[in-house]
């Protein structure tokens, strides 16, 4: 089993993240290590899953059987962090998650020098074992990164998308919906990466119309009629795509169960996404927010 280099790395989070915080913050928050093991092994209904179903290991579904025995002692818990193992978590993603979720297990504490402290940890962490992820702090995100030119296009949407709450909130619901179906990968959490994904790129279509064109398909009309693509072609890739998430059953509509030729890959949500957040991403410099008429 090859195993997400975050996954990985497990081993290290602990020994090189996790005790130093704990040793740092013992006399504080003795039972610091019971908040990290209870944001692990005790997850609500409705929170996302990180850890692997019932039945896969044996040595996880003890720890999960005894859980409540953790929560009454910081040895307890210490003993039930080691015999955590990279393999009883789903995927790197599901890592990225749990240490994404502690700064907010850690507010019980009101202890901003903690929180502040575990996020220069991670920071440094990441940087030294050279992980392809960024760490973005406001809220706490630990993102994987996407090859480097298509991370500068990322990067550049998340910017522009901070000076519009309408593009903001977009950018949001595609980047939740994009974890939810990396970490618990079914064909409707696809189909709902996908389906944000396109609501992004119309958001952002009809934002550069400035109010003229009020849907995908006029939006990008618009774009083509002014020559904002080097070719029709080009144009035609959005088209294409807008086309396919409208037709494929159950993503933004009921769609036509005739055009099915099969379900759903990891692949194919990759592309459609790419395809929807590219144009997200650079619809402002295409068409200079379409200022004429």
């Amino acid at each position: 089993m090859t195993l997400d280099r975050l996954q990985a790395a497990w081993p290290y989070i602990r020994a090189e993240l996790l005790r130093p915080l704990f040793r740092q913050f013992e006399g504080e928050h003795e039972d610091l290590v019971v908040s990290v093991v209870r944001t692990l092994l005790i997850r609500p209904a409705g929170m996302r899953r990180i850890l692997q179903q019932q039945g896969i290991h044996s040595g996880l579904d003890q720890l999960l059987a005894d859980r409540d025995t953790y929560m009454d002692s910081a040895t307890d818990a210490r003993a039930a962090l080691a015999r955590i193992k990279p393999s009883f978590f789903l995927n790197g993603r599901a890592v990225a998650h749990f240490l994404a979720e502690l700064p907010e297990a850690f507010g019980e504490y009101d202890n901003p020098l903690l929180t502040q402290n575990y996020v220069d940890r991670m920071a440094a962490f990441i940087e030294k074992h050279m992980l392809p992820y960024r760490l973005d702090t406001n809220p706490v995100r630990l993102t994987p990164l996407l090859p480097d030119e298509l991370d500068r296009l990322y990067r550049s949407l998340k910017a522009k998308a901070a000076a519009n709450p309408n593009m903001t909130e977009a950018l949001q619901a595609f980047e939740n919906a994009w974890d939810q179906q990396a970490t618990d990968w079914t064909q409707i959490n696809a189909k709902e990466a996908v389906r944000r994904a396109s609501l992004l790129a119309e958001n952002a279509l009809v934002r550069a119309s400035q109010g003229q064109s009020h849907e995908f398909t006029h939006a990008l009309t618009r774009m083509r009629n002014h020559n904002r693509f080097p070719s029709n072609d080009f144009a035609n890739i959005f088209d294409r795509a807008y086309t396919f998430v409208n037709n494929y059953p159950n993503i933004r509509h009921p769609g036509n169960p005739a055009c099915v030729r099969r379900d759903l890959k990891k692949e194919d949500a990759l592309l459609s996404a790419l395809v929807f957040v590219g144009l997200s991403a650079c619809v402002d410099d295409l068409c200079d927010l379409v200022a004429q008429p």
